[in-house]
């Protein structure tokens, strides 16, 4: 059996297209375990309109953010097999056929993985991606090296994982699917399909945000557990020493931001790092934010 987890708040728009895409799933041996956020829309109702033995409705007594709504879900799921689906998105048909076939024929070491991505854009646009990783020395190098995936990247995931390598942290403020995957690399390979299965909405406001106060608060919380191996290669040093420079300069800490641009190997010292950590030290923080975000996307 594969339990799908989907985290809700506030999606009686799109909820429907999400349920409908697993029910009409070739693959029938499923459960769907929908956690209401404590939405304050018509969520709940259209939920409940819905009749299929297979859908499990709960709903949190307040708003506890996703990673919390996906927690509760695994604890109640009952398949070997977990995915996850959010509630403005949407599988194609195959989506857990292939899933299955593809972890089924896995070794043990294998965790879990993903799919190709069909993201839709606001003015009908859209764009496919399947990330092929190349594999560095272990799984756990290789995703610090890259991670191009998400809990909403068509990923699959044994059970027993989360049972040995424990759940998404909750008190993460965000990237906690960041902070899962590093953590569970260390212990699981990972395999994937290259079909594009999964519809990800990104027509919404909120899944285009680009504040990365919280995203500089987590990352100060998990990275540093992992500075021993970043120090031991220089790609690594000046991928995250830059990232951790930038996002403490967003988070006002200068002197934070000082300490990991002194760790960037001088020879990796790009005239873009330097520009970067100039307009925080010249300018005001809310202006050079705004300059850093410009000159990033």
């Amino acid at each position: 059996m594969v339990s799908i987890v989907m985290p809700a708040h506030n999606r009686e728009k799109t909820i429907v297209r999400a349920i409908n895409s697993i029910i009409d799933q070739t693959y029938k041996n499923f459960e769907i375990i929908i956690v209401d956020d404590f939405s304050t829309d018509n969520t709940s109702k259209i939920i409940s309109s819905i009749k299929d033995q297979r859908v499990r409705y709960f709903c949190l007594s307040k708003n506890q953010g996703a990673a919390a709504a996906r927690n509760y879900g695994i604890r109640k799921a009952k398949g070997e097999l977990i995915s996850f689906l959010d509630s403005d998105d949407y599988y194609e048909e195959d989506f857990l056929k292939e899933s299955v076939r593809i972890l089924e024929g896995t070794s043990p070491n294998v965790g879990f993985m993903w799919t190709g991505i069909r993201f839709h854009f606001s003015k009908g646009n859209s764009f496919e991606e399947v990330w092929k990783p190349q594999f560095i020395k272990s799984s756990f190098f290789t995703f610090l090296n890259e991670l191009k995936i998400g809990t909403g990247s068509g990923i699959t995931i044994k059970k027993e994982v989360f049972n040995n390598c424990g759940f998404f942290d909750e008190a993460l403020p965000a990237a906690e699917d960041t902070e899962f995957f590093y953590r569970i690399t260390q212990s699981y390979d990972y395999t994937f399909s290259a079909r594009v299965l999964i519809n990800i909405d990104k027509s919404g406001n909120d899944r285009m945000s680009k504040d990365f106060t919280n995203i500089g608060k987590a990352y100060n919380s998990f990275i540093p557990n992992y500075l021993q191996i970043i120090d031991s290669n220089e790609k690594l040093m000046r991928k995250f020493y830059y990232k951790m420079m930038w996002l403490n300069y967003h988070l006002g800490d200068k002197k934070e931001a000082r300490m990991y641009y002194k760790k960037i190997p001088r020879r990796l010292n790009t005239l873009k790092i330097k520009l970067v950590r100039t307009l925080f030290e010249i300018f005001p923080k809310r202006a050079a934010a705004v300059m850093h975000k410009n000159l990033s996307f």
